[in-house]
């Protein structure tokens, strides 16, 4: 064990723990010869009424808990797990206290006045047993959560670096990136606005509804009283209604514009980091840099009578109508930062001026148009990933007009193209040397689409790319060639041309990440039944900047612990982040 550590500079708990801990020291043996009486001042219930919980048990779980950065409310089901810790902090494994015991309320409220004394005791304890290669300071039910590519740290060493890093970057974060926003609320109201973001936060991390989750929020943030009525929180803080009609307040445009002023906040406190690790190539982060373009959809089940925002969904969903989004992302190594995002379904919104025909809800050349413009105010763009739902003239006429590379799979509709994948047998050049792909390149390839101020059967050229098939292609039968379009140098007259071709092409697979990122956007989204597409549209403008925040969090707690130039994936996963917000939101009350 290492005694560098002075006695003096120890709390009395501390004192205590270092004469106990060795290599191997777990917890039962510790909580044993620890005396905590000293503190036994502290405890507010000591004169009260009645037969409270016994001092020494809660008080030793509330250390515990502290040590390990474990929710408070989780003890009992925690040392359920643990009888022979239960047993040595003091409590009967059998009859272990009910969860309301260990409310954070409660439990911080019993012991008001020595928590900062048990906080350094948990400090200490964590720090000493660290020296001493014990498994205390490290919660083993909690280890899963962590990747298992530790690049020759052990497992305990980076769980225990991460949580204490990671509470302070979120602490942070909370005010350097969270939106400011200015909610319309009732005159004389106590709350401040920073009270209705907290508790949308909170709902988003806990996947509730308004009410539910105001609820929630206030049980984990309110003092120990039996009538709710009394709660400060519910006497001057927001309910589910009043956070629900502060959403209607505000407009669409109004919820876009706070949305991407967010994403482009966490974005730009991100990038400095990237573009120092950066390859000379721009590979590696691709900050100078890839994007892609996508549309997202949330399913709606309900009644559509005057949902103007409510959309068809596509043939392959599982469900006939959503809520259909568009998202402009880099594409890196497993850091897709969302940098802009809009809502589509409107035709009122649409914006449609300039082309022929009637009115629709949106055309793919003015959102490429939108996205680009969102995401040119702070990122350098040199290639541009669409998803099949950009394929057109007026997209191509776009990226062509502002000298954008791009990439973009054809989809199975486009029927000129259908020729050729049929003939692709005969077409395809390849097969010449041990390690040459079969392709076939048409230069200059030309259609016809509707421009924006443009005729409706406007000519594009590009050049037209199909690859051999492949089993993972979701648009296409594993035996169909995958056709796409792009204005990049491409050819297959020699091998060399078709590897080239092949390599350049097939870098749109990159972007495959982003689909997993829908999932986890989705996860940090809070529920609801509201018919109002503001409300719909502010949950999931909340949830893109959470799904940032994760990354940027990640990101930032990695380059703490010295790991940043190694790790190609999050450390933290999703479900974790959003524990810790969770905590830190809560104490922010």
């Amino acid at each position: 064990m290492n005694n560098n550590r002075r006695s003096e500079s120890l709390s009395a708990l501390g004192i205590q723990a270092r004469r106990v801990l060795a290599e191997g020291t777990e917890w039962p043996e510790l909580a044993r010869e620890l005396n905590v009486e000293s503190l036994r001042r502290g405890d507010s219930h000591a004169n009260t009424h009645g037969t409270p919980t016994p001092f020494r048990p809660m008080c030793m779980a509330y250390l515990w808990a502290e040590t390990e950065e474990i929710k408070l409310s989780t003890i009992p089901s925690k040392l359920e797990d643990r009888p022979e810790l239960a047993a040595a902090i003091g409590f009967d494994p059998d009859n272990l206290p009910s969860e309301s015991t260990f409310r954070p309320a409660r439990l911080k409220g019993r012991f008001e006045e020595i928590t900062s004394q048990i906080e350094t005791a948990a400090a200490d304890i964590q720090a000493l047993a660290n020296e001493a290669d014990s498994p205390i300071g490290h919660d083993p039910l909690s280890a899963d959560e962590i990747n298992t590519d530790t690049d020759g740290l052990s497992k305990r060493s980076i769980n225990r670096r991460l949580r204490s890093k990671s509470g302070d970057v979120i602490d942070e974060l909370l005010d350097s990136v969270s939106p400011n926003i200015d909610f319309d609320r009732p005159e004389k109201t106590q709350y401040s606005d920073d009270a209705l973001l907290e508790v949308l936060a909170f709902c988003a991390v806990k996947n509730s509804a308004l009410n539910d989750g105001c609820v929630k929020y206030g049980d984990e943030t309110g003092p120990d009283c039996d009538d709710e009525q009394e709660y400060p929180y519910y006497l001057d803080g927001p309910a589910g209604e009043t956070v629900l009609e502060a959403i209607k307040n505000l407009s669409v445009d109004e919820i876009t514009e706070l949305a991407n002023e967010s994403l482009k906040k966490s974005y730009l406190r991100a990038k400095p980091r990237l573009q120092d690790l950066e390859n000379d190539d721009g590979s590696r982060f691709s900050t100078r840099a890839k994007v892609a373009m996508d549309m997202t959809y949330v399913a709606y089940y309900g009644d559509r009578d005057g949902m103007e925002w409510v959309t068809g969904a596509p043939d392959k969903k599982s469900y006939r109508w959503c809520h259909k989004f568009a998202t402009i992302t880099i594409v890196g190594d497993n850091i897709n930062f969302v940098v802009g995002v809009i809502p589509l379904g409107s035709i009122k919104d649409a914006n449609t001026d300039g082309y022929p025909g009637q009115n629709s809800s949106y055309r793919v050349g003015n959102v490429a148009r939108r996205l680009l413009d969102i995401a040119n105010q702070y990122v350098s763009i040199k290639r541009v990933y669409a998803d099949r739902e950009f394929f057109g003239a007026d997209v191509v006429f776009t990226l062509e007009s502002r000298e954008l590379n791009y990439v973009i799979p054809v989809p199975a509709y486009a029927t000129r193209i259908q020729p050729r994948m049929d003939n692709f047998d005969n077409l395809s050049s390849g097969y010449h040397e041990s390690d040459d792909v079969p392709l076939y390149v048409e230069k200059d390839y030309a259609f016809y689409g509707t421009v924006k101020n443009k005729r409706s059967n406007h000519r594009v050229e590009t050049n037209l790319v199909i690859l051999p098939p492949d089993e993972d292609d979701p648009e296409h039968d594993r035996d169909t060639p995958q056709p796409f379009v792009t204005n990049l140098d491409v050819d297959d007259e020699i091998a060399l041309d078709r590897r080239y071709a092949y390599e350049q092409v097939n870098q749109y697979s990159d972007r495959g990440g982003i689909e997993r990122s829908y999932s986890s956007i989705k996860e940090c989204a809070s529920y609801t039944t509201s018919k109002e597409f503001e409300v719909r549209w502010f949950h999931f403008m909340l949830a893109t900047v959470l799904y940032n925040l994760w990354l940027l969090v990640d990101l930032l707690v990695q380059e703490a612990i010295g790991e940043i130039e190694t790790r190609t994936k999050p450390r933290i996963t999703l479900s974790r982040f959003q524990d810790r917000l969770e905590d830190a939101l809560i104490r922010l009350r």
